[in-house]
């Protein structure tokens, strides 16, 4: 692994025992998304499912038991995230097509998706207005894009994301603006958790 690679914090790649620790915490964390998320899922009734940063596995996990999703594919840049989420997922393959492998927002599979999904990975994209044009042109008429942006307590803490979007004084209002521009129209919004706000995009 590259020397900058091994600096990069755990939330952005979670790696070795402190990385495994991570993931579960928010694994439980997350529960309150997860929720949410497989809860907008359900008025589309997706056949394909792309996730972006799909951590341990555990929304996707539900996708496929819950929603019955035929197709679930998903892009992680964590090894270990990988490793995680293959054994957790290893007994579905007779449920769905399952495709996940390392990758981030700029190395993705190409769609079309009913549905497209990313929780708490918003502010790792470095140039979000770019995915967001590509994410558009990768969903099918009526699709959705559902963002779980993460909270980030401190603009000093927001300071040091490589999302500039995330980095300015507004996420949500701005990344809705983002959206629109690059041809989504805003359908949902929620306060999902003190630490979580979801948006529920779709083809405009």
């Amino acid at each position: 692994m590259a020397k900058s690679q091994k600096r990069l914090p755990q939330p952005m790649r979670p790696s070795g025992r402190k990385g495994r620790i991570f993931g579960w915490l928010m694994a439980r964390l997350n529960r309150p998304a997860y929720r949410w998320t497989i809860a907008q899922l359900r008025t589309i009734a997706p056949e394909g499912l792309l996730e972006i940063g799909f951590g341990t596995g555990h929304l996707l996990d539900a996708a496929i038991r819950q929603q019955a999703v035929k197709h679930v594919a998903g892009r992680d840049p964590s090894e270990l995230m990988v490793e995680t989420a293959r054994k957790r997922l290893r007994r579905l393959h007779t449920k769905a097509d399952i495709d996940i492998s390392i990758g981030d927002d700029t190395a993705l599979p190409e769609g079309p998706y009913d549905a497209i999904v990313a929780l708490h990975c918003f502010q790792f994209w470095a140039d979000p207005k770019a995915t967001l044009t590509k994410l558009r042109m990768m969903l099918r008429p009526g699709g959705r894009l559902i963002l779980v942006l993460r909270r980030h307590g401190s603009r000093r803490a927001a300071r040091k994301l490589p999302n500039p979007i995330s980095r300015g004084a507004d996420e949500i209002a701005a990344t809705c603006a983002a959206a629109e521009a690059a041809g989504f129209t805003l359908v949902g919004m929620a306060g999902i958790s003190k630490n979580s706000h979801g948006l529920v995009l779709a083809c405009g």
